[in-house]
C-alpha cells in the first residue's frame, strides 16, 4: 500500500484533535434516541452488550472485562501498530501512518471479510487523554473516510467509538472496548448484526493474550505519572 497522501495528515493540528475528541464524547455518552444496552454473551469473563440507535441501522456494541496489566502495558500494545493482528479480530495487515506525539496517532488497518464480500479498510485516528485522578485512560476512535486514496481492491469502513482503561488497583485494569462501524458496501445491517459480538469478544481476548508478551513489559509513559 502507497500512502500518497500522508502530508495531508500530517497538516492536523491539536485544535482539530480536541475538536475531535469533544466530538466523539458527545455522540458516545449523550447520542439521543439510543436504546439500552443488551447483555447478548458473557463468556470467558468478558461481557459483550448490543443497542440500537438513530444514527445508523448497524448495532453499536460494547465489551468489558477485567485484566491483570497495568496502564503503560495497554499503550504499548495500542502503540504497537504493526502488531494488531497478532490480536484485533480479523485484522490482517497494519501500518502506522502518524503519531505526532504520545497523545495521538493515525493508522491504515484492512479487515478480512467472508466470501464473496471485499475485504474492508479504513483509517484510524486515536486521540488520548489521561485523568491522573480517576486513574482512567480514554483513547477516541474516529474512522475517517478521507486522506488516504481509497483502493478498488477494499471498502472503507465509517465509524467511531472509544477504548476506556480504568485502573483498578496497581497491578489490575477494566477495560471497555465500545464501536458503531458501517461496514460500507452491500453487506445488509441485519447480517452484520448477527456477527456483531465477534470483534468486541474476540478483540478483548486477543488483547488479555497478548498484553503480557516481554515486548510489551517495562515501557513507561511520562504524561501517567505527571
Amino acid at each position: 500500500m502507497v500512502f500518497q497522501n500522508i502530508l495531508k495528515l500530517n497538516l492536523m493540528n491539536q485544535s482539530r484533535y480536541f475538536t475531535n475528541l469533544c466530538f466523539l464524547l458527545l455522540l458516545q455518552f449523550q447520542l439521543f434516541g439510543q436504546e439500552e444496552w443488551k447483555l447478548i454473551k458473557d463468556k470467558d469473563s468478558i461481557q459483550v452488550y448490543t443497542r440500537a440507535n438513530t444514527v445508523s441501522s448497524f448495532k453499536e456494541f460494547k465489551g468489558m472485562m477485567q485484566i491483570e496489566a497495568e496502564v503503560n502495558q495497554f499503550l504499548a500494545v495500542l502503540y504497537d501498530v504493526e502488531g494488531l493482528s497478532d490480536w484485533a479480530y480479523n485484522i490482517k495487515e497494519s501500518k502506522l501512518i502518524d503519531r505526532p506525539d504520545n497523545m495521538s496517532q493515525t493508522y491504515y488497518a484492512v479487515a478480512k471479510a467472508p466470501w464473496p464480500y471485499k475485504d474492508r479498510d479504513g483509517i484510524y485516528l486515536n486521540q488520548i487523554s489521561w485523568n491522573k485522578e480517576s486513574k482512567v485512560l480514554l483513547v477516541a476512535i474516529e474512522m475517517l473516510e478521507q486522506d488516504l486514496d481509497m483502493s478498488d481492491d477494499y471498502v472503507r469502513m465509517d465509524g467511531y467509538g472509544y477504548w476506556q482503561i480504568k485502573a483498578i488497583s496497581d497491578s489490575k485494569l477494566e477495560v471497555i472496548f465500545q464501536m458503531q462501524v458501517d461496514p460500507g458496501g452491500s453487506i445488509k445491517a441485519w447480517m452484520a448484526n448477527m456477527f456483531v459480538t465477534d470483534s468486541p469478544y474476540e478483540t478483548l481476548n486477543g488483547l488479555r493474550n497478548v498484553i503480557q508478551k516481554k515486548k510489551y513489559q517495562g515501557t513507561t509513559y511520562d504524561f501517567l505519572h505527571d
